[in-house]
């Protein structure tokens, strides 16, 4: 087959392609392909030429780890070779590493694997792969480690290798973190706070007493002070090497006694459920127990000034309700207790616990009439304000922040009056009587538990009254239409309180008709219809009527035409049977007259052949006196 190929390129080795790029002219040549076959038919085992190892660069100490190498022609014979001063072909010592007493390597059909149970600061460095003298892959380790004693590196999976580690810190908040490598001949190493790009010793400069950066042949060293636990985050461990990223995250998390917060809450009474919330900082995760105390709402004035023996007892919180946050990896909690019904005021608290300590928060829980501390309104009239009109007016405030002492300024008056308890309010009920403009504001004043007032004003736009009434002349309107025509009705009454609009059939109400116009039209069978407009308010009613009526002459016009039409096209119809009637009998007669004109002439001529030619007359009457006497 290489055979046959290669003849190929041989006839076609004067052959060029010419490719033309912008104004350069690039020819290639048809003889490299003959030398690249050529290559290949006198060296095969040039075809492994792709084979990498696989497995961690980046390696948490003490951790297992696992490196494969693979060629991409199957090869199974492979040798591992170490060095630990670089990466150069000629720094691997010429023996194999299947000797070296860290390491353990296993053979299967898809390459060499490389096993090391524990790997320390003593397997830093480059390792190479061979399938044979000249097909060798390499790449280089680097160990992470805890080197202080208290606080420990681990990985999250159970091979080191799987790119991310823990670093479990004391509440101390004092650690030491290093990162051991062979000697770069070109290449960096750093540790960066993660999605931020803060240098690690720049993050904890204001989170900790101390933070210190050291670099020294082979480590990069990190030493912190006293960091709080607040301190925790994520970082990336990046090291550049040969033009290639590699990244470790790392998770410092930093013991600590939960802190933990709640928000007050305030709900409206007519809620029946709400979410309870805790959140905080906390490592190890704690355990988190939610309390609900009812109180009476009259002595939750403060959360520190609370009247406890106004309070019931506590209850706790049923636990199976508890839903942790999903936070991964983070000091961050979160604790929700999702629809949890809302029964009476009262004091909801926190707890959160772990094995550094306990902690808990207490915040109020309000249930209120309306959301804002004060609420003045209008009852009653509900559209405007008269002259003369009697105005219903409520004024409340939250029983929690004010006491029940309220005052009503109105017209130049002060009027004091105590407030009873509805619901979660004080409530008072004043009437005002408008007679005149002075009297259009109304002020309300309510006094706060710690002794300020609160006050809240309604400016009421009083208007003259006018009862309902039509606008045009005539309150009942006589309409003729076609028939299968619509007409538009306005109904015009007006009135201050502005009237309700209802409208009728026949004494039917049209639910679908609003407002003060409405298009309607008479169904087919339907020759007369009464509508009627209602206006109506407080001060009373107004009717408006149409009397709708299908006009009878257009009715029949249309009807008369219908038979018009018919009768026209019957005369036509008759005259036109009539007129050839009579010229068939015209013709009847013309051919009459015809026949007996025939047989008069043949009469006539048999009479003269009986009479003898002596005695025959050519004059006679009729026959005209043009005629020969025979000799």
């Amino acid at each position: 087959m290489v055979q046959q190929l290669c003849k190929t390129v041989l006839i076609l080795v004067n052959l060029s392609v010419a490719l033309s790029i912008g104004k350069s002219l690039l020819v290639i040549s048809f003889k490299t392909l003959y030398y690249i076959l050529q290559f290949y038919t006198l060296f095969p085992q040039a075809k492994a030429s792709l084979i990498h190892i696989s497995g961690p660069r980046i390696a948490v100490q003490y951790s297992k780890i696992q490196l494969r190498c693979m060629a991409s022609t199957g090869q199974k014979h492979f040798l591992w070779y170490f060095s630990s001063n670089g990466s150069a072909a000629a720094q691997y010592p010429k023996e194999p590493l299947s000797s070296h007493p860290f390491s353990a390597i296993r053979f299967d059909t898809h390459g060499a694997m490389l096993t090391i149970r524990a790997v320390d600061r003593t397997h830093v460095g480059s390792y190479r792969c061979c399938a044979t003298d000249t097909l060798c892959a390499t790449m280089s380790l680097f160990v992470v480690s805890a080197t202080d004693d208290p606080s420990e590196l681990r990985p999250t999976d159970s091979l080191g290798g799987g790119g991310v580690a823990v670093l479990d810190v004391q509440s101390d908040g004092t650690f030491e973190l290093a990162i051991f490598h062979a000697p770069l001949l070109e290449g960096e190493i750093s540790l960066e706070r993660e999605a931020v790009a803060v240098r690690f010793c720049d993050h904890f400069r204001h989170r900790a007493e101390e933070c210190n950066e050291q670099r020294t042949n082979g480590v990069v060293a990190y030493s912190v002070r006293n960091a709080t636990m607040e301190a925790s985050a994520q970082f990336q461990v990046k090291i550049t090497t040969n033009k290639r990223l590699e990244v470790m995250h790392l998770h410092i998390l930093i013991r600590g006694k939960p802190i933990v917060r709640m928000d007050t809450y305030s709900v409206l009474r007519n809620l029946s459920h709400i979410n309870l919330s805790c959140q905080g900082y906390a490592y190890p995760t704690p355990s988190v127990t939610f309390t609900y105390t009812p109180c009476l709402p009259t002595a939750m004035d403060r959360l520190s000034d609370i009247q406890r023996d106004a309070c019931e007892k506590s209850i706790t919180v049923p636990q199976h309700m508890e839903r942790l946050s999903p936070f991964n990896y983070t000091t961050i909690f979160e604790v929700i207790i999702p629809s949890w019904p809302v029964q009476k005021p009262g004091i909801v608290s926190c707890r959160a616990s772990n094995g550094e300590g306990s902690s808990s928060i207490e915040t109020l829980l309000f249930v209120r009439n309306f959301h804002e501390p004060m609420q003045f309104r209008i009852e009653s009239p509900t559209d405007v304000v008269l002259y003369d009109d009697t105005v219903n007016i409520t004024c409340q405030t939250d029983v929690y922040n004010f006491t029940n002492q309220l005052t009503i300024h109105h017209g130049g008056s002060s009027i004091h009056l105590a407030g009873e308890q509805l619901g979660y309010a004080w409530t008072i009920t004043y009437l005002a009587h408008i007679t005149n403009d002075s009297q259009n504001e109304v002020v309300c004043e309510g006094h706060h538990k710690n002794g300020t007032r609160v006050r809240s004003t309604l400016n009421l736009s009083i208007q003259y009254p006018s009862k309902p009434h039509v606008v045009s002349v005539n309150d009942s309107v006589n309409v003729t239409i076609a028939h299968g025509d619509a007409v538009r009705l306005e109904c015009d009454i007006d009135g201050t309180p502005s009237p309700d609009i209802v409208w009728f059939k026949n004494d039917a109400h049209l639910r679908h008709a609003q407002g003060h116009f409405v298009r309607v039209a008479l169904d087919e069978d339907e020759t007369r219809a009464t509508y009627r407009c209602v206006g109506r308010s407080r001060l009373g009613r107004a009717t408006k009527t149409w009397y709708i009526v299908v006009e009878e002459s257009m009715r029949w016009l249309l009807i008369g035409g219908l038979g018009a039409g018919a009768l026209i096209a019957l005369l036509v119809i008759g005259t036109v049977a009539w007129s050839v009637g009579a010229y068939q009998q015209l013709l009847h007669r013309q051919m009459d007259l015809e026949t007996q004109l025939r047989m008069s002439k043949e009469n006539v001529a048999d009479e003269l052949m009986t009479v003898p030619l002596s005695q025959r007359n050519y004059n006679t009457p009729g026959m005209g006196s043009s005629l020969v006497h025979e000799a």
